[in-house]
């Protein structure tokens, strides 16, 4: 039997060793350029010891290897390459990983002594006291009191997510959100699990974030797994003390339905809000919300696309430099650049930033054009990277930060639907500088909107139409609409059977309308448009341009 070696004197000096593990986790990884191909097979390993190590088998070895590769089996890996751990977020050994490739052998292991999971549980009232790093994974255990609807408003299966409130043996708390098929997973264990038993959760390689202090915690992408009431030592054991403590066996009918805070999409688009045009938004008279439906025409230039973040609540953080004695002797002063937060309840003293969105883009439909804002949980939505992804590879190529990445563009010619809050900064300021709350791709919401808007457009007209049929004899008709509001059955005056040289225009809002009149009309000469033949135009190498006149009072 030849050496084995432990995971912890596995040395990149050293290529020919052979390990003795199992496989506690496997997934596969999709290709960045074809979300359809997949990549490479990643697994986390356990030696007989405990310690565990991420390694990965890229596509060009999978003949090779695919056979031995399965979740929970045990395996001999002879000459694996040593490569080190560059990921921000450890879930395994934090200084290297393993990579199969063509001097690798692999074969079956019949006799693996060691743990079958290896969980390393974390308490909860470590979690919610802030006693855990942000950059390491760990496990937890708890039951179930309560749990949240699915939500699928993202379009990426992925990011599909669900949230859970877990109890520990001691009675502490935990919300936990489910991301993806995890998510999946716990949804059909509900709805087809009505047993009497608790139902205790195993969640290993979970994550946490903290944000004003508070911890959330997390399945992280496909790296996490999910144990619902399985058959294991843990789960049993932890069944066990939970009826000791409570002294008698618990209920899964006891388990609540969350209240949901967040509206559907559906509602919150074409129920729970009045629809609005670009142009009643440029002068706000009352606090509300409102929908808009835009085509993005472009992004602005010159207004930066990103902001640097507090790593810790996500509020703007300022650039600040200090000064401080030079370590090599020299007595020199080194300048070095911290950042501030902005937010007076942040208690992080020294904090780290990150790069968010935060994005101007120009919205645009047949009333007027606005710059709306896009931040970054929305902006989560229409693009594949993130602002820090983004940020740092522009810096890396030495392209300027203040050009918005080339990445950005897919967003122009895209129409949404969007939602808005107009709020008392906006009335009492009569700003029209607007953050978007939330914004939809959704063919079908979209449709719905337009449709209300026309019909809401039919049923409010009430004006006269003028325009030129004969520019060379400077001939005006005045056509009255055949619309009213008064359900009138109008029928436009008589026109001459000269073919119209210029495009009828209607102008829908209040505002609009009184905009080109006061361009284009002699507002004192308005009396006359019924009665003249020849009113005033406009100068006569200019086609005249079609407007709403109001029905004058009698």
């Amino acid at each position: 039997m030849e050496h084995i070696t432990p995971i912890k004197e596995i040395d990149s000096i050293k290529d020919d060793f052979t390990i003795k593990v199992r496989i506690i986790h496997l997934w596969t990884q999709k290709s960045k350029f074809n979300a359809k191909e997949t990549y490479s097979i990643e697994m986390i390993l356990m030696d007989e010891e405990g310690r565990k190590i991420h390694a990965s088998c890229v596509k060009k070895w999978f003949p090779k290897f695919k056979r031995y590769l399965k979740e929970d089996s045990s395996i001999y890996v002879k000459k694996p390459n040593v490569a080190p751990n560059t990921l921000n977020f450890k879930f395994a050994d934090p200084e290297r990983k393993l990579n199969f490739y063509h001097d690798t052998t692999v074969k079956e292991c019949e006799n693996f002594s060691g743990s079958a999971h290896g969980f390393d549980f974390v308490d909860f009232n470590t979690i919610v006291s802030n006693n855990i790093m942000e950059s390491k994974s760990f496990d937890i255990i708890g039951h179930i009191f309560e749990y949240g609807r699915m939500d699928t408003s993202e379009e990426d299966k992925s990011k599909h997510k669900m949230l859970l409130h877990l109890q520990d043996i001691e009675d502490t708390k935990l919300k936990v959100t489910l991301w993806g098929h995890n998510a999946y997973y716990m949804t059909e264990f509900l709805a087809n699990n009505n047993s009497l038993a608790p139902v205790v959760v195993i969640v290993q390689f979970a994550r946490v974030k903290f944000i004003n202090g508070r911890p959330f915690s997390s399945t992280y992408f496909d790296v996490s797994r999910l144990f619902i009431n399985n058959d294991i030592d843990e789960i049993t054991s932890y069944k066990n003390k939970l009826v000791s403590e409570n002294g008698q066996q618990l209920s899964s009918s006891g388990i609540k339905m969350i209240a949901s805070k967040q509206n559907t999409e559906h509602d919150d688009f074409l129920k729970n809000h009045m629809f609005s045009n670009i142009d009643d938004l440029f002068e706000p008279l009352e606090e509300k919300t409102v929908i808009i439906v835009g085509t993005v025409k472009g992004i602005r230039q010159n207004i930066r696309w990103y902001y640097l973040a507090c790593s810790n609540c996500y509020k703007s953080a300022k650039e600040k430099e200090s000064s401080t004695d030079k370590v090599d002797g020299s007595h020199e002063v080194a300048e070095i650049v911290t950042y501030e937060c902005s937010n007076p309840n942040c208690k992080n003293i020294k904090i780290s930033v990150i790069p968010r969105f935060k994005i101007p883009l120009r919205v645009q439909d047949n009333t007027g054009t606005l710059t709306l804002t896009l931040f970054d949980q929305e902006a989560k939505k229409l693009f594949k990277y993130t602002a820090k992804e983004l940020y740092d590879k522009n810096k890396k190529l030495g392209i300027s930060l203040d050009l918005y990445p080339m990445e950005l563009k897919v967003v122009v010619d895209k129409k949404l639907a969007i939602k808005i809050d107009i709020t008392s900064y906006n009335v009492d300021n009569k700003s029209n500088i607007y953050g978007i709350a939330r914004l939809t791709e959704n063919a079908n919401i979209i449709d719905e909107l337009e449709k209300k808007n026309l019909n809401s457009q039919h049923d409010n007209s009430d004006s006269f139409i003028i325009g030129s049929s004969d520019i060379a004899s400077q001939e005006t008709k005045v056509v009255k609409d055949s619309f009213s509001h008064t359900g009138e059955n109008l029928t436009p005056c008589a026109r001459d059977n000269s073919t119209a040289t210029s495009p009828t225009k209607l102008f829908s809002t209040p505002t609009e309308l009184k905009r080109n009149l006061a361009t284009c009309i002699d507002l004192d000469e308005m009396e006359n448009l019924s009665t003249s033949k020849t009113p005033r135009l406009s100068p006569p190498d200019e086609q005249p341009i079609p407007l709403l006149v109001p029905k004058k009072e009698k």
